[in-house]
């Protein structure tokens, strides 16, 4: 097993960015393995998000499988801080830290969520389910990352 980084990562914090800037980092997105997509397909990743989808009866089962299938071939992978799917994370064995922003920096995170092309609501999603994300991974021994401040690429 090669990876020596799995990070469950809050949406907008770079994980995309970091995977498509180094060979040896991937961020997994879950959309493929979660949703079918089907009729949404002349729409983009970014702008498929928050938008209502067909589930894929494969996950979480197919997005675990592709988790442990990376860890040979990465570095680091990210991968999704759903609380559900964290769930999932520790029933199979699966050790990541989780990273989000702090509170006070979520109304960059929501421009920044409109920047990259995410439908309008989306943000609002997102930052709704902050609070309730943050207040789970504090129940949580694994290492936390919390960023300070926003960088924009």
């Amino acid at each position: 097993m090669k990876t020596n980084l799995i990070i469950a990562g809050f949406s907008g914090i770079g994980k995309t960015y970091l995977g498509n800037k180094y060979k040896n980092v991937i961020d997994l997105d879950p959309a493929p393995y979660a949703y079918t997509d089907i009729g949404l397909e002349h729409l983009n990743m970014e702008e498929r998000k928050g938008l209502k989808r067909s589930p894929n009866k494969d996950f979480p089962n197919n997005y675990i499988k592709a988790i442990k299938d990376a860890q040979s071939e990465y570095d680091i992978i990210s991968v999704w801080d759903r609380i559900d799917i964290i769930k999932e994370y520790l029933k199979n064995n699966i050790n990541f830290i989780i990273c989000y922003p702090e509170e006070n920096s979520l109304k960059e995170y929501k421009k920044r969520f409109l920047k990259r092309g995410n439908n309008k609501d989306y943000p609002d999603k997102k930052i709704n389910e902050y609070y309730e994300k943050v207040k789970y991974f504090n129940t949580l021994p694994n290492k936390k990352i919390i960023l300070k401040k926003i960088t924009y690429t």
